[in-house]
């Protein structure tokens, strides 16, 4: 997606798309959601290359290029990294969007780095995003085995090639300090191995 942030970047040379191997030097978008400024700019712009979401949201596209960085968001992770990205339980909140297609490009772009970030504690309920198994009925958007880097204001950990012993521990390392025991306590009943 393009939006007018994405037109200040380009209009400013930060994004030039000099590195790239899919359309070298033009920037791919699949929708645009903005200003009349940003038509304007869109409009004829030879830079541009506007395509299907078949297209752009390929994984194999996303990995001609090397060192993708897809940053996609959350919802709520659980302790083994299954991503849930567009449900509170059974109500649906979003669509997924393009999330798993550019976590598995970026996986597989060299040098690539698939991330998902998400705040320690949900805005409104103060509630842990990091838990022991996702809520009933909520979608996995991105499953245990696509998920890699993993992020919250409390660190950043890599789920890649972690068993589930490991990835429990990891996931409680970056969850909200006052959440930390519980989920070390949910753990342990659930694996049967202490985790701290």
């Amino acid at each position: 997606m393009i939006s007018d942030g994405a037109m200040e970047l380009i209009r400013s040379g930060a994004v030039d798309n000099t590195k790239k191997a899919f359309l070298a030097g033009r920037t791919v978008t699949s929708f645009l959601v903005g200003s009349k400024e940003l038509y304007d700019f869109v409009d004829d712009n030879p830079g541009l290359h506007c395509d299907e979401a078949t297209v752009t949201n390929s994984p194999i596209t996303i990995a001609r290029n090397d060192k993708v960085v897809a940053i996609n968001s959350a919802l709520e992770v659980d302790l083994t990294g299954q991503v849930c990205a567009d449900s509170v339980g059974t109500k649906m909140i979003s669509g997924v969007g393009g999330q798993l297609d550019f976590e598995r490009g970026a996986a597989l772009s060299k040098g690539g780095f698939p991330i998902i970030c998400l705040p320690s504690l949900s805005s409104k309920k103060k509630q842990s995003t990091i838990v022991n198994t996702l809520r009933p009925g909520a979608g996995v958007t991105t499953s245990r085995y696509h998920a890699h880097w993993i992020v919250t204001e409390y660190g950043a950990v890599n789920l890649w090639g972690k068993d589930l012993i490991q990835r429990a521990r990891a996931m409680i390392s970056i969850a909200h300090p006052s959440q930390r025991e519980a989920l070390s306590q949910a753990a342990f009943e659930r694996f049967k191995v202490l985790i701290q």
